[in-house]
Parts: C-alpha cells; structure tokens; sequence
C-alpha cells in the first residue's frame, strides 16, 4: 500500500469522530489485508467510506477491517472490469442502397399492382385532398415514396 492509499484511510477514519483506537495498529492490519487490492481501489474506498456511499454501512462508526476488505475488492472487480478491453463500436457497411432506399423499394413492390392517381404529394396536400374529396375512397398514399396510389382494380368495379 502506498502513501496516498494510507492518506485516503486515514483521512477516511478522520472522518468518522475519534476513537479510542491505535492508527497505526489500524493501518497495519489493514495493509496486510488489502496486499491483494490495487491503490485505486483503496483510495476509492477510503473515499467511498467517507462519503458515505457505501450500501449498509455505519454513518457513526469506521468499517471494520473486513467490511473494509469487501468493499476495496468490489472497487478492485470494477477497475479489472473498466480495464478490459472493449469491442469495437459497431460500424456501417453501406450496402447498394441506403436504408430508406431499401424501404422504398419495399414499397414499390408491393404496390406495384395498383395505379398511380398523384407523385410527389407531400402529407399537407394529401390531406387537403382528401378533405375536397379529390382523392377516390380506398386510395392510399405511401409516406416514404409520396405517391398516392388509387384503389385496387376489383375494388373500383366493385364501388361502381
């Protein structure tokens, strides 16, 4: 353990009130306990302990050595998981139409069966349209492509 990790505890017990107990017994007990953990994960103990952000702990009293312990080796799991090495942000192969080109394309095709009554109508002139009555019943206009497409054939005979 080096200095700055004795500081952050030290400070931490600071923090706590004063106590009838030997610091530096403190501070060698604890050394030999966190031989394992990193001096970031001490620190961030230590500091997490002063706070008061560790879950379940006492806001009169110092963590016992063990209570300690468990919480610099979750600071240690986390700093060991921060230091992996990440994947690579997914990236975009354009393929030989864009994505809304794709969908247009969709849209075409299933629509290829049916008249064109209007292109190129933006949403306002297809409601304004529509409230005319300009527009037949059972036509229907196709947002991604613009173009307002009449009713099935059948269904036209069927109307008349």
């Amino acid at each position: 353990m080096n200095q700055q990790a004795e500081d952050a505890i030290t400070w931490m017990l600071n923090e706590f009130g004063q106590t009838n107990q030997d610091y530096q017994v403190r501070l060698l007990t604890l050394g030999k306990l966190l031989e394992e953990q990193s001096d970031l994960a001490i620190i961030e103990a230590a500091k997490r302990f002063a706070a008061g952000d560790v879950e379940g702990q006492s806001m009169t009293f110092p963590p016992t050595g063990p209570e300690f312990v468990a919480e610099a080796r979750k600071r240690q799991e986390l700093i060991d998981l921060m230091a992996k090495p990440r994947l690579p942000a997914p990236r975009y192969f354009p393929g030989p139409l864009a994505p809304f080109q794709v969908r247009q394309q969709k849209r075409l095709a299933e629509n290829a069966h049916l008249p064109v009554l209007f292109e190129n109508i933006t949403y306002d002139q297809w409601r304004k349209m529509s409230a005319a009555k300009e527009i037949p019943v059972g036509a229907k206009w196709i947002a991604t492509l613009g173009i307002v497409y009449g009713p099935a054939p059948k269904q036209q005979a069927a109307a008349e």
